[in-house]
């Protein structure tokens, strides 16, 4: 007999337990046949199916301990054979008690089939069963070369492959042109696709079908990239990469001819259309990869790639007590130390003896920032503002309790400066908008133009680019989908091409009214949450972009030159009482009785 493991009773209790319950079922067939001996003639024939019913559940108990007995003699058979057999001479024998009529007393043998396990078996069947898991994973990591969760990863990329290769209508010749344009040696030339030699040398190469190529390009799955001498480098799209990934994990979705494929697309969107022509219209086109697909795929990592990623991090990232720890934001100065305005980033740093303190620069500035301890040219410091002591008129506390009507009537104040001339100033290239472009805000739609003014997208400045204006129109025109193409055109300079730091003048400023500069009351520019959206064919978002691992801030300061520190606070004046007048003037209805009324 194989050894027995721990919760389990052993072979000897088992075959006990089987003759006992056999022993009782027999009891009680016998008992039932004396009842039909000792009864009328009125009651003979149900007693007579009590008799062969519990005869009946006898005869399979005694089969049950005759099969234990017989399994207890061969030493090949494991023991769960002789519990399985115990368990059912003892149901057997149950029944058969119940059905002579008799009381139930084999259920009791069940509770020595049920042995309760000690301290040290529990211990030695968790160590056994951990000793097993390991052993496990260890065997399937040195098949796979991938851990629990990269193997689990994987299955469901096969699941997922298995379920949506067949929708894309690829036969092999679809995946080969993929796969050339994975080398980024595929380009397009003439109305041709051609694989070339080597990478640069866009011309001659393999021929490549160009009517799979044109079938994988119009349905997203290769994008096209300007190249020198009028050359279209083609290469996946991350839907093509996905979508040729699982088709390697499943070749046998893949359709063995073209015209397999054609009639399989074909019976797919037959009950779209109605004319013949646009279902066969429908069917050259390759439909695009199914949503869900993109968004579950995931590519499994080895272990021998998690190992060069610890180590490349490990050198790439160091933290002690004075170096940048990725990920932990740089702690304010305290609000007693003396602050200076980095140009780099527009933030206000430490400084000593009015010259910055080394600080991590923002990448855009990283070769020019005063962080190393330069003392910056275009800044000075914040003077602290005393607060004035002369009383202010009666008349400003009437204007106070009306914001509303001084917004309205009182002339634009021009712009303050501080005591002593000194000021903050943010100084940025301002745009001029040429009469076109004047024209062009004109016509925007109100709530467009209202949107604008408050994203400061009136007069945005783009920043330095290695791409050219034509070609950053060829992607909005060719690569953008269609939603954000439609939102752009609402706004007279666009919309998601500008970034925080490209934005121009407040809405106060532009129209004058720079004592109301937004930055100057926030006492701060706006900083963006670092964060962007990848969106799909479709315009749903299917991933987060971090725009800057470093963590630099991408902020907006108002392009205007008038000064970004708030404005001292102005003691408010207690009302005078007006005297009693001794009689009632006549009322002068002239324009300055109006005003000074109103004020």
């Amino acid at each position: 007999m194989i050894e027995t493991e721990a919760g389990e009773p052993t072979p000897q209790a088992c075959l006990q337990v089987a003759r006992q319950a056999a022993e009782l079922a027999v009891a009680a067939a016998d008992e039932a046949m004396n009842a039909v001996c000792r009864s009328r003639s009125g009651s003979t024939a149900r007693l007579e199916e009590v008799m062969h019913a519990a005869h009946r559940e006898a005869v399979e108990a005694e089969g049950c301990a005759a099969r234990a007995e017989q399994y207890a003699a061969d030493s090949e058979m494991p023991d769960g054979a002789l519990h399985y057999c115990a368990r059912g001479a003892v149901d057997h024998a149950a029944r058969a008690q119940e059905a002579a009529g008799v009381e139930v007393t084999a259920t009791a043998l069940r509770a020595a089939l049920e042995r309760q396990l000690t301290a040290e078996e529990c211990a030695e069947q968790e160590s056994a069963r951990r000793r097993e898991e390991a052993r496990r994973e260890a065997d399937e990591r040195a098949a796979t070369g991938m851990d629990s969760d990269n193997r689990r990863q994987a299955s469901m990329n096969r699941f997922s492959a298995e379920q949506h290769v067949h929708e894309l209508g690829w036969t092999a010749g679809h995946v080969r042109v993929m796969e050339a344009a994975e080398t980024g040696r595929l380009y397009w030339r003439g109305g041709q696709a051609r694989q070339a030699a080597e990478h640069g040398v866009w011309n001659g190469g393999r021929k490549v079908s160009r009517e799979r190529t044109q079938a994988l390009r119009d349905a997203r799955f290769l994008a096209a990239v300007r190249a020198a001498d009028g050359a279209q480098v083609l290469v996946p799209t991350p839907m093509g990469q996905v979508a040729l990934e699982l088709a390697r994990l499943h070749p046998a979705g893949l359709y063995e001819s073209e015209k397999t494929a054609y009639e399989a697309r074909f019976a797919r969107v037959a009950k779209r259309h109605k004319r013949m022509d646009d279902k066969k219209a429908a069917a050259r086109r390759l439909p695009p990869l199914d949503l869900s697909a993109l968004r579950l795929y995931r590519r499994p990592v080895t272990l021998v790639e998690q190992e060069m990623r610890a180590e490349r991090e490990a050198a790439e990232q160091w933290e002690d007590e004075g170096g940048y720890c990725p990920g932990v934001p740089t702690p304010a100065p305290a609000a007693g130390e003396d602050t200076v305005r980095c140009p780099c980033c527009g933030l206000h740093k430490a400084a000593v003896s009015s010259v910055l303190a080394p600080h991590k620069p923002a990448r855009a500035a990283a070769d020019d920032c005063p962080g190393s301890g330069l003392r910056p040219a275009a800044e000075t410091p914040r003077p602290a503002a005393e607060p004035r002591t002369e009383e202010a008129p009666a008349a400003a506390a009437v204007r106070a309790d009306q914001p509303l009507l001084r917004r309205l009537f009182a002339p634009r104040a021009t712009r303050e400066r501080h005591e002593g001339g000194l000021r903050t100033v943010i100084r940025r290239p301002q745009r001029s908008l040429t009469p076109e472009e004047r024209e062009r805000v004109r016509d925007t739609a109100a709530l467009n133009f209202q949107g604008a003014l408050i994203m400061g997208l009136i007069d945005p400045l783009p920043n330095a680019s290695p791409m050219p204006e034509e070609a950053g129109a060829w992607v909005r025109e060719h690569v953008w989908p269609d939603h954000f193409r439609e939102i752009d055109r609402k706004y007279p300079h666009g919309f998601h091409r500008w970034s925080t730091c490209e934005r121009g003048t407040c809405w106060n400023c532009l129209s004058g009214r720079c004592d109301l500069c937004v930055h100057r009351q926030k006492g701060g520019p706006d900083v963006d949450d670092n964060t962007d959206w990848v969106h799909n064919q479709e315009g749903r978002c299917v991933a987060k972009l971090i725009l800057r691992p470093g963590g630099e801030p991408c902020v907006w300061w108002c392009r205007c030159d008038c000064s970004k520190d708030p404005a001292p606070a102005r003691p408010t004046a207690r009302p005078v009482p007006d005297p009693v007048p001794a009689a009632a003037p006549a009322r002068d209805h002239g324009p300055g009785a109006v005003q000074a009324a109103l004020w």
